[in-house]
């Protein structure tokens, strides 16, 4: 592996960023203060550009950054360089000495070999590992000195991802989060990477659990250029409760929703999607250079693939037998749905070979994802992982459906129509988005989307609308717009009215929640 990828060390070259960080610190004369990712110094300056009488120990995993370090600070006594691995280091993971102010840009997504990856897993069990900013955030904060204050730059997936869900706990629990700014990668000069958005996240370290929960944090963002960061105080910002966000879902932080779609949400008497429907996700041969192909090469990303022929093309519905074993005969390509932002119905633009030799390599191989296979070939509803601006659904009409695309399959047929309507709609983008504000569909977002049981004459008015889509689409007039902004006002009005006795709701008893890092670390 490339140091780019076993560092992924993205050095914070931005002044008005510095200059924000260092600010909200509010760094005294003696502080002790901790950079755990020490990179080619640029905290450490600006600290000691405001004030030089306190004391730096500066870590930095790379060898040849901590020689520069080094050399760069030799006739500075009160700042220490240490050549380590943060994460793995004994004296921070037993908090051998604790800090008054934390500091850094720790690692983005950094890759780790197989031995670290399971030392990560044995050291936070409670964390997901494969990201590094999280485990350094986590980390860091066990070294605060109770009234210590951490200010780290890092992306912004943390806020509403299921996988940091163990984080965000005890984040809110454990600190008072101060402020939180929310920017755009691209303030970031000269770097690209995987995340459209990062954040500055800076907190007070904390362990009246009642308190922390009564503080309300700051958020900054509608930044338009990163000179404003230097100037964030004279910016409008919002605040939300720490308890609030403590009793959202996953403890996710829905910070640009509406008021009556967070309720909504947070109600734990309203039916959820995944009390209508299964949520899976779908297929994945191991190797779809060779068993994908494309129907044609003017389909999109279709350039490396070889073309379907239309002799092999399945035209028909496949037997029990072949479903489970694979196709005898010479029409072995069926239709597969893949992601991409189609309404209602998808052609079928790919095929996978779903012969008898390659179905009997599929099973074999450790590289396939034969996950949810009693859902293949069934009548249900295709929503992309990945969503561009809004969330699509379109029906999957007996095909298979790869790992790119979660599957909704409702326990009762007569919400099938229902369904595909709403997840088009604007209002269950806006609740997605709420969700999950990242651009990822996961199964587990998919199944938190409230869901309002209708009347039967509004159940009644969706499906014939759907009707009319499905009709009009297979027969090739695509003029629907009329029908598409009569389902919205429909969703719209139900879903801002939800407090109608036309909600139906359910019970269940009372769960005592325990804390998901309890006795990490003793």
């Amino acid at each position: 592996m490339t140091d780019t990828l076993i560092y992924q060390a993205y050095y914070t070259k931005s002044d008005p960023i510095l200059e924000y960080m260092v600010e909200m610190l509010d760094i005294q004369p003696d502080d002790s203060i901790l950079e755990p990712c020490g990179g080619d110094g640029v905290f450490v300056d600006k600290i000691r550009y405001y004030i030089k009488d306190v004391n730096i120990d500066v870590l930095e995993l790379n060898s040849k950054s901590v020689d520069l370090l080094k050399k760069k600070y030799e006739n500075c006594h009160r700042i220490k360089i240490k050549e380590t691995d943060t994460l793995l280091d004994e004296d921070i993971i037993l908090s051998c000495k604790t800090y008054d102010k934390i500091i850094g840009n720790p690692p983005y997504g950094a890759r780790h070999d197989e031995r670290k990856r399971q030392q990560l897993s044995s050291l936070y069990p409670n964390l997901y590992t494969k990201e590094s900013y999280t485990l350094f955030l986590y980390l860091c904060i066990r070294n605060l000195k109770p009234g210590g204050r951490l200010c780290f730059i890092i992306p912004d997936t943390f806020l509403s991802l299921h996988r940091h869900e163990g984080l965000r706990e005890y984040l809110l629990t454990n600190t008072k989060i101060i402020e939180l700014s929310l920017f755009p990668s691209k303030f970031f000069p000269g770097v690209k990477f995987g995340y459209a958005n990062l954040c500055i996240i800076t907190l007070e370290k904390s362990e009246d659990i009642e308190s922390n929960l009564l503080n309300n944090i700051v958020i900054r963002k509608d930044y338009t250029n990163v000179q404003q960061l230097a100037h964030s105080k004279e910016l409008p910002y919002v605040t939300i409760n720490q308890d609030k966000v403590y009793h959202n879902p996953s403890f996710a932080f829905m910070i640009d929703s509406s008021n009556y779609l967070l309720d909504l949400i947070n109600d734990e008497k309203i039916l959820k999607i995944g009390d209508i429907a299964n949520c899976v996700t779908g297929f994945y041969s191991g190797n779809d250079k060779i068993y994908l192909h494309p129907a044609n090469r003017g389909i999109k990303n279709s350039k490396n693939y070889s073309c379907a022929s239309p002799a092999n093309i399945r035209h028909r519905e496949l037997n029990v037998k072949e479903k489970i074993n694979g196709i005898s005969s010479i029409d072995y390509l069926i239709p597969i749905v893949k992601g991409g932002s189609i309404e209602y119905i998808k052609p079928d633009n790919w095929y996978m070979d779903w012969s008898e030799k390659a179905v009997a390599e599929f099973r074999n191989s450790k590289k396939c994802r034969f996950q949810n296979s009693e859902y293949y070939f069934k009548e249900g509803i295709a929503i992309p992982m990945i969503r561009s601006s809004k969330i699509t659904a379109s029906i999957l009409d007996c095909r298979l459906f790869d790992q790119s695309i979660v599957g909704v399959f409702p326990f009762d047929s007569k919400w099938m129509k229902y369904l595909l309507a709403f997840f088009n709609s604007k209002v269950c983008n806006e609740i997605i988005s709420i969700v999950n504000p990242s651009t990822n569909n996961s199964a587990n977002y998919i199944k938190k989307i409230p869901f309002l049981t209708p009347d039967e004459d509004t159940l009644y008015r969706v499906n014939t609308l759907v009707e009319h889509i499905l009709s009009d689409l297979k027969n090739g007039k695509y003029k629907i717009e009329s029908l598409k902004i009569e389902l919205d006002d429909i969703f719209s009005k139900l879903y801002s009215s939800h407090n109608d006795n036309k909600v139906t709701h359910y019970h269940t008893n009372p769960v005592v929640y325990q804390p998901m890092l309890a006795g990490l670390f003793g």
